[in-house]
């Protein structure tokens, strides 16, 4: 079953330059994971870049996705 992720909280999986597995509702404008423990690559320059971070982390260079609507 998917997890929705609150789109009001900047967390790697809300994250343009997260590079992890994730689906999302563009309806209601929310990023889903079928793991709850799901990593991806960040792919920003200005942050983590290519370090494998936890679809919970956050960091100072957050930019949400254009589909998530906070």
């Amino acid at each position: 079953m998917a997890r929705m992720c609150d789109p009001h909280y900047k967390q790697c999986v809300n994250c343009v330059w997260w590079a992890g597995p994730r689906t999302f509702d563009s309806f209601r404008g929310w990023a889903m994971l079928d793991d709850s423990h799901a990593k991806g690559k960040c792919m920003n320059m200005r942050g983590f870049y290519n370090l494998e971070m936890n679809w919970m982390s956050t960091c100072g260079k957050f930019e949400y996705h254009p589909i998530i609507k906070h």
